[in-house]
């Protein structure tokens, strides 16, 4: 039997009006790629403006969502594919608005005992009372888009400034020195862990989406105890906020310290993109990391 035959018709929704519109764009490009060496039957859907007809029309037998930030990852466009009773990847609505914000997932850390930075709600510049440094960014944004390391006190109301303007909550956390990694993460099995060298001062926008920005390399540990330790937080954070199919957990680690930063729900599938990448450590291809999320999805409808 064809692929295109087990699956049906598969249609990649994308754009939509967030912040993160054109990685989004890049994202389904990647992934309508993917399905066309799998021979899957597809289409692309620009979920901007008066798409609902479009998407109806095209009749799809599962919703490959690929959009970063905003309706696409917050929980409303899950919402309004489970009103359509159509399948779709990724993680329902509430896991999706709860790892969207930072707040309320941070709050879900700490009743179960997963450790994260210290942090706080900024309603003001003037609300800080967490000793620098700090990350000061929107609490609803992905991207690393409107974040600053904050360093000095005259840095606090520009950071604010920038982060307030991409939303109405602003959310500062402890700075935490050491290792940036992450761990993908397939159908709840942990892929191998990336330790990420930004050449930026951190792993922002630009050193995110930028080739040449920044290196991620398995995580070297000589013991091995560190590396399983992560990778167990990773799927324990993701079951946590009952995550779907695909997700990607974002750590701070100094020393033997694991903190998590943040769940990604929808990661991205850029040709810099970590979650493909960690799949490639572990002998997955594009395509096939693309068929395996495709067939999660399809078995749990």
């Amino acid at each position: 039997m064809a692929l295109s035959d087990s699956f049906g018709k598969v249609v990649v929704l994308t754009g939509g009006g967030s912040a993160e519109r054109e990685v989004s764009l890049k994202t389904a490009g990647s992934i309508k790629d993917a399905l066309e060496k799998l021979g899957i039957n597809h289409s692309l859907v620009d979920a901007r403006d008066d798409f609902i007809p479009e998407l109806i029309k095209e009749q799809p037998d599962l919703v490959f969502i690929a959009m970063h930030g905003g309706s696409g990852e917050n929980g409303c466009m899950q919402g309004l594919l489970e009103i359509l009773k159509i399948p779709y990847t990724g993680s329902g609505v509430l896991s999706s608005a709860l790892c969207m914000d930072k707040i309320m997932c941070k709050k879900l850390f700490e009743y179960h005992g997963i450790k994260t930075p210290r942090w706080q709600e900024m309603n003001s510049a003037s609300d800080l009372n967490i000793k620098l440094p700090v990350v000061i960014k929107p609490v609803s944004s992905g991207s690393a888009i409107a974040t600053s390391i904050v360093k000095k006190n005259e840095q606090i109301q520009e950071s604010y400034d920038a982060a307030s303007r991409e939303g109405e909550k602003v959310i500062a956390e402890k700075y935490i020195p050491g290792r940036e990694v992450t761990v993908g993460i397939i159908d709840g099995e942990p892929l191998p862990v990336l330790e990420i060298f930004s050449k930026n001062s951190f792993y922002d926008y630009e050193a995110k989406y930028s080739r040449g920005m920044s290196v991620h390399r398995e995580m070297e540990d000589s013991g091995g105890k560190l590396y399983s330790k992560i990778q167990e937080v990773a799927v324990r954070a993701y079951e946590t906020a009952g995550c779907s199919h695909m997700g990607r957990v974002d750590f701070r680690v100094d020393g033997d310290d694991i903190y998590v930063l943040e769940i990604n729900t929808i990661p991205g599938m850029t040709s810099t993109s970590l979650l493909p990448e960690a799949a490639g450590y572990a002998g997955i291809d594009f395509p096939e990391l693309i068929l395996r999320i495709i067939k999660s999805a399809s078995e749990k409808t």
